[in-house]
């Protein structure tokens, strides 16, 4: 299902798929896709949230426990959204969190309420929840298409007659922006690369 839902978005966008394209997914235009807005806030917590959303002007109850740390969240008004995620995460787990938070968007928009909030953001299958799994797949298939994942193990390969998974992942991670761990765990998953 969430290949599926990553393709309607990506015809939904206008961007055709290629795996032979180098360079990390670009998730603006998901983003302004779906009308959310992606904000980092530094100390990302339900009251920082809460007094984001009121400096826009928005007349809201208090989202969760103020002092409740966060690793992202979802919040929704209307029509509009924000996608909040750490600021001082490094650029990888920003976008894997971006991501997750966009996962939650296009999945779970209809059944969540007016927001989620992720205390943790696991780049593996570690999550808790059917919901959290299910936004960390999509934040991976988005990140990490497999197709792009085959396409450079298979120039691996060619080129030096082997995969080693360790220096496939550092290669993903460093072209894709996003961690080598999430990197590893993706490949592994899909049964890419030789183990180290």
């Amino acid at each position: 299902m969430i290949p599926e839902e990553i393709a309607h978005l990506r015809s939904r966008c206008k961007l055709p798929f290629d795996p032979s394209r180098r360079g990390p997914v670009l998730l603006s235009q998901f983003f302004e896709e779906l009308n959310l807005s992606h904000v980092a806030l530094p100390n990302l917590s339900c009251g920082a949230v809460t007094d984001f959303l009121r400096s826009k002007g928005m007349a809201i109850d208090p989202v969760g426990e103020p002092d409740s740390p966060l690793a992202g969240c979802l919040f929704w008004v209307k029509d509009d959204g924000w996608a909040f995620v750490t600021a001082s995460d490094i650029l990888p787990r920003r976008r894997f969190s971006a991501a997750h938070e966009l996962g939650h968007a296009v999945l779970h928009r209809e059944t969540m309420g007016g927001f989620i909030s992720d205390v943790s953001i696991s780049e593996t299958d570690a999550a808790e929840g059917q919901r959290e799994r299910e936004a960390n797949q999509f934040a991976a298939e988005l990140l990490m298409p497999k197709e792009v994942c085959w396409a450079r193990a298979e120039e691996l390969e060619r080129d030096y007659k082997a995969c080693p998974r360790m220096v496939l992942a550092y290669r993903l991670a460093s072209e894709l922006l996003v961690s080598r761990e999430a990197m590893r765990y993706r490949l592994k998953s899909l049964g890419i690369g030789n183990d180290d």
